[in-house]
């Protein structure tokens, strides 16, 4: 862990001053030749658009504003020709760093082992980040987080942040790999470090420990790999289908995506980011430069806009500044992670693995933790992935025994279990359903139902995307409970599920006895 005078050195290496709140748009020229934001705090923002620094002329920040085609007056190319139906397709690599499932407290202390609870908790969840993990552990937590943020988020780092990355993970992983350079490709090689009161143990194959190594050790070069980013995000063939997705936003987001897209950067409205020149290490394919997301991702991806736009954001950024809050709530929530794990009077341990889902409990030292007290599993229970019958059967017995911790919990996402069901029961070629529907939008988004849009206008479009929010997601979820028949898979694990909005509980107890919660839908 980083103290002290150190502290101060590492903030000189970010080669700028952490925000507090969103910066003064006014800029000046460092001693390189680089234009950065004024030193003062933004205390203004625009009375119009309500973002620190914005062209108010732009077209997407008008409420009138329309889709290219309807400007054009032609058929957008989302639309297949001759059919009339609208086409999904995604274009971009097929990764998914930002996450699909919610950002959930899942100790809930207060409501399992209670807020005053002591005792140690062994928790097992999926897809987490070595680099950032070493990051939070080494790096004061005010500096970890900028770091991290933009190691998650941004497609391009200051040279200070990547000297930073090569000092304190780099340089771990090349020892590693260094004394491992003779061991067998098929056994697991581990290396655990400490950092006060932080264990961090990592288990890879050595051809993993290689991958990684290479992965911090290319050098990209900018040019090619912002052409490749604005290749996938900023497509010119894709346009239509961004402006469908931007023409459901409100003006302020519309912008606020926009400029994301654009400049690749997750930082406040205003602010200017020449000193971010290298590309990202883990944003970019460590082969070719491709850009590792499909176009339509966005760091909004997994998070609550209730929490997003809480007060204590929109105390720190203008109330219409989506990046800038995103950007706050998001640094906060990981400074607050590093403090934690940091706290020198309680002791942290984390082991890494990397392995297919379904193999997981072959490469455990059982006998070493006894259970775990919280499973997060993503989204594998999906049908396409392991289904839940296997999930069920590979994770339930690597929760804690009830007479040890009732709560012992084993959470999955089921991501596309409603559309499945909704199509299964054909409520998609029911008109009534569809009409029922439709008449509960103008609530929320205002037209006359007895002179609605034209059909294929994007007016309509917009109306037909807000009716899916009005489908009873708990009869549909429970017909695919049904269908799958939770019931038996449960028995066969020996646990039971507690449904809360499309995420399934599974709360391993000795006899079945299944509770079905209102679902909440996210959206």
């Amino acid at each position: 862990m980083v103290k002290g005078a150190e502290s101060s050195s590492i903030m000189a290496l970010l080669g700028y001053t952490l925000p507090r709140v969103s910066p003064c748009a006014n800029t000046t020229t460092t001693s390189e030749g680089l234009r950065t934001n004024c030193d003062n705090d933004g205390t203004l923002s625009c009375g119009e658009c309500h973002l620190v620094r914005l062209d108010c002329k732009s077209d997407l920040g008008s409420d009138s504003w329309q889709p290219s085609w309807v400007r054009e007056g032609r058929k957008p190319s989302f639309v297949v020709a001759g059919a009339g139906a609208v086409s999904w397709e995604s274009f971009g690599h097929l990764h998914f760093l930002w996450g699909n499932v919610p950002a959930i407290d899942m100790l809930n202390l207060g409501k399992n082992e209670g807020e005053i609870y002591g005792g140690d908790l062994n928790l097992l969840f999926a897809a987490r980040n070595i680099v950032m993990l070493l990051i939070s552990a080494q790096l004061p937590p005010a500096e970890a987080a900028e770091v991290i943020l933009h190691l998650w988020y941004s497609a391009r780092l200051t040279h200070g942040m990547l000297t930073l990355i090569d000092k304190h993970v780099r340089k771990l992983i090349a020892d590693v790999l260094f004394k491992i350079k003779d061991k067998a490709d098929n056994v697991l090689q581990s290396k655990k470090w400490s950092f006060g009161s932080i264990e961090v143990t990592v288990r890879l194959y050595r051809p993993q420990w290689a991958t990684l190594l290479q992965i911090l050790d290319t050098k990209h070069d900018i040019a090619t790999t912002e052409e490749e980013r604005r290749r996938v995000v900023l497509a010119p063939h894709r346009i239509d289908y961004r402006e469908r997705r931007l023409y459901c936003l409100p003006a302020y987001m519309r912008l606020c995506s926009t400029r994301f897209k654009e400049t690749g950067l997750l930082a406040p409205f205003g602010s200017i980011c020449e000193q971010f020149g290298i590309p990202n290490p883990l944003l970019f394919s460590e082969i070719d430069s491709t850009w590792l997301q499909k176009d339509f991702a966005s760091p909004l991806d997994g998070w609550s806009m209730q929490s997003i736009l809480s007060t204590t954001n929109v105390q720190r950024a203008a109330k219409n500044d989506l990046n800038g809050l995103l950007y706050f709530h998001i640094r906060s929530t990981i400074e607050q992670f590093c403090d934690r794990i940091q706290n020198p009077i309680s002791k942290t341990n984390f082991v890494l693995y990397c392995v297919d889902a379904a193999f997981l409990p072959t490469v455990f030292p059982m006998v070493n933790h006894g259970g775990f007290d919280r499973i997060e599993v993503s989204n594998i229970a999906d049908e396409a992935y392991l289904g839940l019958l296997k999930t069920l059967a590979t994770f339930a017995p690597l929760l804690r025994e009830r007479s040890i911790n009732s709560h012992a919990t084993l959470v999955t996402l089921f991501l596309n279990a409603c559309e499945i069901a909704n199509c299964q029961m054909g409520n998609e070629t029911d008109v009534n359903l569809q009409l029922a529907q439709m008449r509960k939008v103008p609530r929320f988004l205002p037209f006359n139902p007895s002179s609605p849009p034209a059909i294929g206008s994007a007016e309509m479009m917009k109306i037909t995307a807000a009716r899916v929010l009005f489908r009873d997601y708990d009869g549909i979820f429970a017909f695919y409970m049904n269908a799958a028949d939770f019931k038996a898979c449960a028995k066969y694990a020996g646990t039971y599920p507690q449904v809360t909005g499309f995420l399934l509980l599974l709360l391993r107890q000795d006899e079945l006895c299944l509770t079905v919660q209102t679902l909440t839908l996210w959206c």
